[in-house]
This record gives structure tokens, sequence and C-alpha cells, in this order.
């Protein structure tokens, strides 16, 4: 295999690693992953977190989200897309 063969195979396990350390890496799974951050969309299981357009529409369902869990959230606006996100209060 010439040099570009094996740079491109290299390439493309690192673009598969990244990918599923994005998807599957997240806390519940033991993992850890490389796009968990202040900025990522992610939630700690790996799914896209959910962006609501308003203030209210993102508290009415954290609201709902603390009347069937428990689990005290807020609402909070996004630094990266600017939309409202639900998270844990800490």
């Amino acid at each position: 295999m010439s040099t570009g063969g094996v740079l491109a195979v290299a390439l493309l396990v690192i673009g598969f690693v990244i990918y599923w350390s994005g998807r599957y890496g997240g806390r519940a799974r033991g993992g850890v992953s490389l796009r968990r951050g202040p900025r990522s969309h992610t939630t700690s299981r790996g799914q896209p977190k959910r962006g609501f357009a308003t203030r209210e529409e993102a508290e009415t369902h954290a609201r709902s989200l603390v009347s069937r869990d428990g689990t005290p959230m807020s609402a909070y606006q996004c630094s990266a897309c600017s939309k409202w996100h639900v998270g844990h209060v800490k």
C-alpha cells in the first residue's frame, strides 16, 4: 500500500473514532466523549440536544420533565447556537 493509501485509511479510522465517541461515548456508557463540553450539542447519553426558539418553550419543557422525573431542570441559552436548551440544575 502506498503512503497516500495508508494516510487515507488512518484518516478514515480517526474520523470513525471521533464520530463513535460523540455518539456513544457518554458517561452513561462508561466512556468519554470527545465531543462533550460546554459547546457540545449532545446529551450525556450521546443524543442530540433539543433546541427551543424561546425561553418560555424551554421552561415549559423543563417543568414537564421535573414533574415526570422529579429531577431539577432549568432552561439556558446556548452560547454556540443561541437556542434554548434544558439541562440539570447544578
